[in-house]
């Protein structure tokens, strides 16, 4: 059995369902890609871990998506701290001329720009009422807006985001963590969390098993035994991959904790 630290590869996994079923060589490969779907279920739901990188800003103000994107988790730039400010997602931004090289002259009209006062934004003074760009002022009976470094907008079919007009004003990069593809090692194969094995194994047995087709009333209850078992290992491998810590816990009860007027 094949095992980096805590996690193990898809080919051993492969390998222990072949020998628990008593089924040949023949079906490895078979077997292999209904694994390798069970490690995207299984990934997309629990493990796959959120990649950090730094990334220039392109002239047209875009940036490029990673190779291995699924989805963005946070948008923002770094702060004295090392912490990531994030950036407020804008639904309005259009995806026109986006890959252009002149995609901000392109998606510029300065004939509304009587109406975009305070910060640049449509509506800037009205959504953002504690936060004048630079600090907070109290206004009395208004909901507060947060302070933002910019503003952008995913466009994952041409593998870019797009950022606010004025942004490389202040910033030339933005730091984005998002969930990435798994990647095979050097060796060729993918690794997956050993808390995972059991759940990945009931895939194979509920797919496998299913691809054959139902021939008898007992295969049927079978595929929907094995269906279950799935899901049960799936729930119990989440719960060791995210086991609970008192010192977490302890932390969110401290954060939730408020003084305030009891009426």
């Amino acid at each position: 059995m094949s095992q980096h630290l805590s996690y193990i590869t898809l080919h051993s996994v492969v390998q222990d369902y072949l020998g628990e079923s008593e089924q040949s060589e023949v079906r490895y490969f078979k077997c292999w890609h209904i694994a390798f779907r069970g490690l995207q279920q299984l990934g997309l739901d629990a493990f796959y871990r959120i990649q950090s990188v730094k990334l220039p800003v392109n002239a047209n103000l875009t940036v490029t998506l990673p190779p291995n994107y699924l989805n963005w988790v946070k948008v923002g730039v770094l702060n004295s701290q090392g912490g990531i400010i994030p950036l407020n997602y804008n639904e309005n931004f259009t995806t026109y001329a986006d890959l252009m090289p002149d995609r901000v002259e392109k998606t510029t009209d300065e004939t509304l720009l009587g109406a975009e006062w305070n910060t640049g934004i449509w509506g800037g003074g009205t959504w953002c009422n504690y936060w004048d760009g630079s600090a907070y002022t109290n206004i009395y009976g208004v909901p507060s807006g947060q302070p933002i470094a910019g503003s952008f907008k995913v466009d994952t079919e041409n593998g870019v985001i797009l950022l606010n007009h004025n942004f490389t004003d202040n910033y030339e990069y933005i730091m984005l963590e998002y969930m990435a593809s798994p990647q095979a090692n050097e060796g060729q194969d993918y690794y997956l969390p050993v808390q995972f094995v059991e759940a990945l194994i009931a895939w194979i047995y509920w797919r496998d098993g299913k691809a054959k087709g139902v021939r008898s009333h007992m295969q049927l209850g079978t595929n929907r035994d094995n269906k279950h078992d799935f899901f049960v290992e799936r729930r119990n491998a989440i719960a060791r991959w995210r086991p609970i810590r008192i010192s977490e816990k302890y932390q969110a009860s401290q954060e939730m904790s408020r003084m305030a007027i009891k009426t």
